[in-house]
């Protein structure tokens, strides 16, 4: 007769040999993304780092939005290298961690298909899989955030106290990499105060235990509040209606399509079709825990759609973007893993492949995008100013474009770093009208736009199109060359 129990080991050994096998292809993957040219946000962050004469002016004098203190730190302690890479070298380890913790946490939580299932979906995630691999503060928030869940979970199982000297500097740093991690805090705030509820212990005991574990985070979130958060300079950018925003983080956590372009003042069908998704799995998500008695269904309920919510609605945010929730995925994909796992046991053996389906069509639904960003990268502009290079006589080369800002900040920087690159003089809009350059780049974030043929600039002269530098979406630009030409405009 065969032994059921051996068939079970062979079944374990499989799924963890699966589990390995997925964790090894997606920091294959994080590490393919961080190669390639920065691009403005991260060069941006660059320059505090490089501007400040000591570590303590990274928090004392830039309280900017694009300075995430933990990132810009890592930043200024790497000095200036050859190779660009070591600039995202903290986000790509924080990336690869990521995706272990969360595997780490589901099977701990729930098992190995869940921890399967959950490797798979956030190490092939396309939002994920971007800031895995971009120098700045997203992907160790996202580190951090999973590191605080583990040990404050293992605390409340297990009551050791020794595992609050994880949570906290896990907290602090979490909050240190991005401002939104408050969003997580605030969550496990609830989650650990629940527990106290259902433990019956006495009132003076359960606050004391609740304040041994939050009271250090929070504290210091009060503090980092008034401190630099208070004061904060937002850099601005494109303003996008709040539902928009909200839709394209739903329809990328998905893999759905995102056709319309992003300025269009209403929602586009698959931003709706995508919210409607989210709300399928996290309610049921949610249930299903509720009905276990697992008390993380306040966890994930708080995480998912209540601090969300009330960030939107405490801070009412000029300038919105789908990253800003970037640190809510990983728990909604773990959600995902879970609601699939359990209803593949509730089916019987010959369909329980259906429950795995919406797996199966998210990770396909994330592949092109990731295809786009391993091969096409953020921008490829240090590849544009050689290109004027090779084309120009010799002496200074005139470059303009149109926006000083963005384009001046990244042509400045990579001109330092390419050979050459001293004959390059950019020359800002406003003094076109007395020296017109020669090389002029235009620059635009929609990857399927197709640029005009020619720029008829009056009093300033003709620019005819040269060559397109693309990008893969969301982090960088399309560089679209356009060179000055002296015959007459196209009719």
């Amino acid at each position: 007769m065969p032994d059921p129990l051996n068939g079970e080991t062979k079944h374990l050994k499989f799924i963890r040999l699966a589990i390995g096998c997925a964790f090894l292809l997606s920091s294959a993957a994080i590490i393919a993304a961080a190669r390639g040219d920065l691009w403005l946000d991260e060069i941006w962050s660059l320059a505090f780092a490089h501007d400040a004469r000591s570590a303590a002016d990274i928090f004392l004098h830039y309280h900017h939005d694009n300075n995430h203190p933990l990132c810009t730190l890592f930043l200024y302690c790497v000095g200036e290298p050859d190779c660009l890479y070591v600039y995202r070298l903290l986000s790509v380890l924080s990336g690869i961690g990521a995706v272990l913790l969360a595997g780490f946490v589901a099977k701990e939580e729930w098992g190995y298909p869940e921890a399967l299932c959950s490797v798979v979906l956030i190490g092939s995630s396309y939002p994920l899989l971007l800031y895995f691999s971009e120098a700045r503060g997203y992907a160790p928030a996202i580190f951090f955030g999973l590191a605080a869940y583990a040990a404050l979970r293992h605390n409340l199982r297990s009551r050791h106290w020794a595992t609050l000297v994880l949570f906290w500097p896990a907290s602090i740093l979490g909050m240190l990499s991005h401002a939104t991690f408050i969003m997580l805090s605030a969550s496990l705030f609830l989650a650990s105060l629940a527990h106290q509820v259902q433990a019956h212990e006495s009132i003076r005991r359960g606050i004391m235990r609740l304040l041994a574990q939050h009271y250090v985070p929070l504290t210091f979130f009060a503090w980092w509040y008034v401190f630099y958060l208070k004061d904060m300079e937002i850099g601005g950018g494109p303003v996008y209606r709040t539902w928009a925003v909200i839709g394209q983080a739903s329809a990328l956590i998905f893999g759905l399509p995102d056709a319309v372009a992003f300025h269009v003042a209403n929602i586009t069908a698959f931003h709706a079709v995508a919210i409607i998704f989210i709300l399928l799995v996290v309610v049921p998500g949610v249930a299903i825990l509720y009905w276990r008695h697992d008390l993380q269904w306040i966890f994930f309920l708080a995480m998912l759609l209540i601090m969300p919510a009330a960030m939107l609605i405490l801070s009412r945010p000029k300038f919105l973007y789908f990253r800003y929730f970037i640190i809510c995925f990983p728990f909604f994909l773990l959600l995902l893993a879970q609601l699939a796992c359990h209803c593949s046991r509730l089916c019987p053996p010959r369909w329980r492949w259906l429950a795995f389906a919406p797996i199966v069509l998210v990770v396909a639904g994330q592949i092109p995008r990731d295809y786009h960003l391993l091969v096409t990268g953020r921008g490829d502009y240090s590849a544009a100013l050689e290109y004027i290079l090779a084309a120009s006589p010799d002496g200074p080369i005139t470059v303009g474009s149109d926006h000083d800002f963005r384009n001046g900040m990244v042509i400045g920087f990579y001109a330092h770093r390419i050979t050459g690159g001293e004959r390059l003089r950019y020359l800002d809009q406003s003094r076109w009208l007395v020296e017109s350059p020669e090389w002029i780049f235009a620059h635009n974030q929609d990857r399927t736009f197709q640029p005009i043929q020619e720029h008829a600039l009056k009093g300033i002269g003709v620019y005819r199109l040269i060559k397109v530098f693309p990008f893969s979406g969301i982090s960088g630009w399309n560089w679209v060359l356009y060179r000055r030409s002296f015959e007459p405009p196209a009719p």
